[in-house]
């Protein structure tokens, strides 16, 4: 099964989304409309203070297999997502097994 949102976040502010999952799946990510940085903690997600950061760029859609395996830290929290340069909708599916 899993979940699909579709949520909107406002320029510039720090949003913490859980990638959990307690089975083997894939996680597809779109920003629809702007620049996204992803981030392990809430300071690296913002705007002024962040330094280390993954960029996902708009209009690109990202999956990353999710295993047992692979990423277990990722599968046991939430991890920080900030739109620093405008308002934008971010497109997020989870899909596994259960």
């Amino acid at each position: 099964m899993g979940r699909i949102q579709r949520f909107t976040m406002a320029e510039d502010e720090v949003y913490q989304i859980d990638f959990g999952m307690a089975t083997p799946g894939k996680i597809g990510i779109h920003p629809v409309s702007q620049d996204i940085r992803v981030a392990y903690d809430r300071t690296d997600a913002h705007s002024t203070t962040g330094v280390n950061y993954f960029t996902l760029f708009a209009g690109t859609q990202y999956w990353f297999d999710v295993s047992q395996g692979v990423g277990w830290l990722t599968q046991n929290q939430g991890m920080f997502i900030n739109s620093p340069d405008g308002d934008t909708v971010i497109e997020l599916w989870l899909a596994n097994q259960n």
